[in-house]
């Protein structure tokens, strides 16, 4: 409560959200979105998304363009749905994912934690607005299994400015499946003023426990605990495994429509009072002792054992040697790296947009048109499309395309030939075997009209719906 209490006075006097730490815990990565005021959030650290996918009935196209997705300058990202008729459906908007990834650490804790500012525009107008943070399985991204397979956990997410935030796990299949598919196990809490307050949202995965079942998923708001899911509530190893015990990522974005809010509304509002601000987002893992870490993991899923953490058992063990003590855990990288693979959806990232011109200079042409001519310089004449430059002065303009040239100056113009003669073969037509040479297209039949040279004179046939005719 006093560091949210901290960041929300911060926020207030346009000062940068501070990373906070967590007593007992280690960051182990985190990113406070510094940067120049509208410029694109690192992109070491997060893919800036630059496309446009019906996945849920989604009108936004996703842009990565300042104008929907930047860092303010002063230590926040914002996301912007915003109105635009050059769109496939008319809006545009910003999703980023994080390139780093990261898997609940065995026989400890994993928070992923982020403070969240929804805008503060007319609730009554934000029909098919749809902001969210979330984990996805990075199996999704890199080839599959995909969703719902690859797991998915919803720290937060609101919809048409209800005044209520949601959280959600999505796994399985779809549709139907241990997590009900689309709908999910969900939970809720009223939140009036998510729109003019900061607040606290994270989702703590506990790995402490021996056994799988008790193993549990916790979503809080602030200091409110809205949601548990335990291991023994899915009931399934592999299904448990694929949101407790998989590599995921982190994704901030703002949608418009799709299956759960329904389209947006002619009165719907865009910019930044339909937007979403960001402070901070951060990994912590509990720190453990070398006590605790004796642990032997006899891997489930690959054998019908357990994960079982040795804990400091009451009573002396009966043979101490067999007590392996390893390590602390092998902790992730703590900054990011970009993915090799992208699958969500199959298109390629954009690169970020090129920076203007120097003052006084001309903006570069579009792309696939020539450079402007040097300053002083005349522009070259207009080409007509298919056309070739006109001749020089004095000279006879050239022959029309298939036509012979004309003769030389002075010389007279070669004879016709006699009426009712056949045009020559074309130059290099074969002339051996049973080879018949189509010298026109007959539109009103549809057919081909052909000559076989190896008659004498040749004759004239032609295809007529595949048969030939003399």
């Amino acid at each position: 409560m006093f560091f949210t209490i901290i960041l929300c006075f911060l926020a207030a006097t346009g000062t940068a959200h501070i990373v906070p730490e967590i007593l007992g815990y280690r960051t182990i990565w985190s990113d406070s979105f510094d940067g120049s005021a509208g410029s694109l959030p690192d992109t070491s650290k997060w893919n800036i998304q630059q496309w446009y996918k019906e996945l849920n009935g989604d009108y936004q196209e996703y842009k990565a363009s300042p104008n929907n997705v930047h860092v303010t300058g002063d230590g926040f990202l914002r996301i912007i749905p915003r109105r635009d008729l050059s769109a496939q459906r008319g809006w545009t908007s910003g999703r980023i994912e994080s390139t780093y990834t990261f898997t609940p650490t065995p026989a400890t804790k994993t928070i992923i934690q982020s403070s969240i500012r929804l805008g503060d525009g007319n609730l009554d107008k934000k029909q098919g607005i749809w902001p969210a943070f979330w984990l996805l399985g990075d199996s999704h991204r890199t080839g599959g299994p995909f969703w719902p397979e690859c797991g998915e956990l919803d720290i937060m997410e609101n919809v048409n400015g209800y005044l209520s935030t949601y959280a959600a796990i999505h796994c399985d299949k779809t549709p139907g499946g241990i997590c009900k598919e689309k709908e999910g196990i969900s939970a809720s809490v009223h939140l009036p003023d998510a729109g003019t307050d900061w607040h606290t949202y994270k989702v703590v995965i506990d790995r402490t426990p021996r056994r799988w079942e008790d193993e549990t998923i916790d979503f809080w708001v602030d200091d409110q605990l809205i949601q548990q899911v335990k291991g023994k509530r899915i009931g399934n190893p592999d299904v448990w495994k694929s949101i407790a015990r998989n590599k995921m990522f982190m994704i901030f974005n703002v949608a418009v429509g799709g299956d759960w809010p329904q389209p947006p509304q002619l009165d719907t509002i865009d910019g930044l009072g339909a937007g979403m601000e960001v402070g901070y987002v951060a990994h912590y893992v509990k720190e453990i002792s070398e006590e605790d870490t004796r642990f032997r993991i006899e891997h489930y899923y690959d054998k019908d054992e357990d994960l079982q953490a040795l804990y400091p058992d009451p009573h002396p063990p009966e043979n101490p040697d067999k007590y392996y003590v390893p390590p602390p855990p092998d902790y992730p990288k703590t900054h990011g790296y970009p993915m090799d693979s992208y699958n969500y959806p199959p298109v390629p990232q954009a690169p970020p947009p090129p920076p203007p011109p120097p003052v006084g200079m001309p903006p570069p042409p579009p792309v696939g048109m020539p450079p402007p001519p040097p300053v002083g310089m005349p522009p070259p004449p207009p080409v007509g499309i298919g056309m070739p430059p006109p001749p020089p002065v004095g000279m006879p303009p050239p022959p029309p395309v298939g036509m012979p040239p004309p003769p030389p100056v002075g010389m007279p113009p070669p004879p016709p030939p006699p009426v009712g003669a056949l045009p020559p073969p074309p130059v290099g037509a074969p002339r051996l075997g049973d080879e018949r040479i189509p010298y026109f297209k007959d539109p009103y039949y549809n057919s081909d009209h052909y000559y076989d040279y190896n008659q004498n004179p040749p004759h004239d046939y032609y295809d007529y719906w595949g048969d030939y005719d003399k």
